[in-house]
């Protein structure tokens, strides 16, 4: 393939002639001045030098018609794909309470008792029907169901009774009499405080369904108190005992009770006046062993 045709640059040809006029004064001036010099020996150095500017300004000429180099493409480095910063992994954290909320405290809420332990109670009632009474509750499983097993003794005989289960408001405790105190526990809401009022109640096996006893007291004071098992802390409730039927009042009685949290139950119990399902004056109970 021919190559295209170079077109000549004016400022090049302008170079190049005032190049050429260089290159014709210089020559005359060389030609006259050897005629006009004495007869002697040829100096070589001054031509020569004449020479040597002469092939400089021919080269600076040269390189001004060249065209420039042209620089060849230099091969483009792949580029390479951006790197993806590793992504934080989320870490697992334990839930906080919100803010505001209270943690769950295993101290607060309704009473939980296990199966298979036992309370044992020294009992004495006025006027002196029974001597020498004891009182043992069981807790069994029964079902989804925490069952309690009674065994009533005295010093003229024995007898087993199934009490009930041990859940605030469960109809079977409708025929407890006295040894339904056991229950009273089933009601209770920890922490308890002095000053803190105590209500509950249950329907009471009566001549109509409207049938209720009910319990209203206070948190009297956190006391120790003395067992024949030793000391226990416990909190002394103090309140009254009333019968109603039909809207009536059938009877009542103070009672005091004792509640050590660490057995879970009432360690003391006293009852002071008649009630309708129990033909004393007076009956008491005191805890003598824990299992």
């Amino acid at each position: 393939m021919n190559e295209p045709s170079r077109r000549q640059d004016p400022l090049a040809l302008a170079v190049i002639g005032g190049a050429v006029a260089l290159v014709v004064a210089l020559g005359l001036f060389l030609v006259f001045s050897i005629r006009s010099q004495p007869e002697g020996p040829a100096t070589a150095s001054f031509p020569q030098q004449v020479r040597d500017a002469a092939s400089r300004i021919v080269a600076e000429v040269r390189r001004e018609l060249e065209p420039a180099p042209v620089a060849k493409p230099q091969p483009q480095a792949q580029a390479r794909p951006p790197q993806q910063k590793p992504q934080p992994q989320p870490q697992q954290t334990t839930p906080q309470p919100a803010p505001g909320a209270k943690a769950p405290d295993p101290q607060r809420g309704r009473i939980l008792l296990q199966p298979g332990r036992s309370w044992r109670y020294s009992v004495k009632v006025e006027p002196e029907a029974w001597k020498g009474i004891t009182l043992t509750y069981r807790t069994v499983q029964e079902g989804n169901a925490l069952g309690v097993r009674t065994d009533f003794r005295h010093a003229g005989g024995q007898s087993e009774f199934n009490l009930g289960v041990f859940a605030p408001g469960h109809p079977s405790h409708a025929n407890t009499r006295f040894p339904g105190f056991f229950m009273y526990a089933a009601y209770l809401e920890l922490p308890l405080q002095a000053g803190q009022k105590v209500s509950f109640g249950w329907h009471w096996q009566g001549k109509s369904p409207g049938s209720m006893k009910r319990f209203q007291g206070v948190v009297t004071a956190m006391e120790d108190v003395q067992l024949p098992g030793g000391i226990l802390p416990a909190a002394r409730i103090e309140g009254t005992l009333t019968y109603h039927e039909d809207g009536q009042f059938r009877g009542g009685a103070r009672e005091t009770i004792w509640f050590a949290p660490k057995v879970g139950q009432v360690v003391r119990i006293l009852r002071e006046g008649r009630v309708p399902d129990e033909n004393l004056n007076r009956i008491s109970a005191e805890l003598v062993e824990y299992r």
